[in-house]
């Protein structure tokens, strides 16, 4: 007859077996709690034909908070990942669906709401090992105030996987929100023209637009080290779109700049990047 301790005992292993088990098969990692919100990882069931996974950093955020794309406009903090502890990881590529702009009156930046996942591509080091992907994450989240986040999540890539249409459905999602980029294909952008000295000059953009197509947005990245505006649509006339933004926070010293375009518009979100001739500051004696 087994004892009572022994019994308990085997319970108690059975229990821990299976939630081992469980965590190891897992699709997403554990919810880690931060100011505003909570954030995890999620993978797809399987890897893709060319094996690389699918994945994803998912915020949840509170009502009233929000936190900030790759670039944040005028004010926030950049969200960032870095995936240097994972094992057996040979790259994670983190994307970004289009964000939205937000104007607390002040300045505008540039957000995400409510809750947003974040695509991953993760390539393995040895496919026939389980990996582990660990990401160091650093974000700012806003409310009244806006604060630095940080958070540490990971998540096992086994062997042998359990198929999970949920979150598979997630992160397809996310993946069919980031910009499309136009590569080769013809410029969506008809004139991309800097005019003006010293500082007074502008960046002048014209976007072709669906005739439907009201209040599209755009998004400029400069160089490493920009820290410009947020283009401010002038008009939409016959299925083309007109903004200008300020020179002010673009490179000074470079007769050529090149600069990374995200056009939002209702028949989905585009990207392309331009090399742009800056007129040069006049210097005065």
């Amino acid at each position: 007859m087994i004892s009572r301790f022994i019994k308990s005992t085997l319970i108690a292993a059975a229990v821990l077996s299976v939630s081992v088990s469980s965590a190891l098969s897992s699709s997403v990692s554990e919810w880690v709690i931060v100011q505003g919100g909570a954030v995890r990882l999620l993978r797809a069931s399987e890897p893709d034909t060319d094996g690389l996974y699918r994945g994803g950093i998912e915020f949840r955020l509170e009502e009233g908070w929000h936190t900030y794309w790759r670039y944040p406009g005028e004010a926030g903090i950049p969200t960032e990942a870095s995936f240097v502890n994972s094992v057996n990881i040979a790259s994670a590529e983190l994307m970004f669906p289009a964000p939205r702009a937000y104007s607390d009156g002040f300045s505008t930046s540039l957000i995400y709401s409510d809750k947003v996942v974040l695509p991953l591509l993760i390539k393995r080091l040895n496919d026939g090992r389980p990996a582990i992907l660990s990401a160091n994450l650093t974000f700012g989240i806003c409310k009244d105030i806006c604060i630095p986040g940080q958070a540490e999540v990971s998540l096992v890539f086994p062997t042998t996987t359990i198929k999970d249409e949920f979150t598979d459905k997630l992160i397809n999602e996310s993946f069919a929100k980031v910009p499309v980029t136009q590569g080769d294909l013809p410029s969506i952008f008809p004139e991309i023209e800097i005019t003006g000295e010293s500082m007074d000059r502008t960046v002048n953009i014209s976007a072709k637009v669906s005739s439907k197509d009201k209040s599209p947005e755009l998004f400029i990245e400069g160089p490493t080290g920009s820290y410009n505006g947020v283009p401010k649509l002038i008009s939409v006339k016959k299925g083309e779109a007109h903004w200008t933004m300020p020179y002010i926070g673009l490179p000074e010293d470079e007769s050529d700049i090149e600069l990374r375009l995200t056009l939002v518009t209702e028949d989905g979100a585009f990207e392309e990047t331009q090399i742009v001739s800056a007129p040069q500051t006049i210097a005065t004696k």
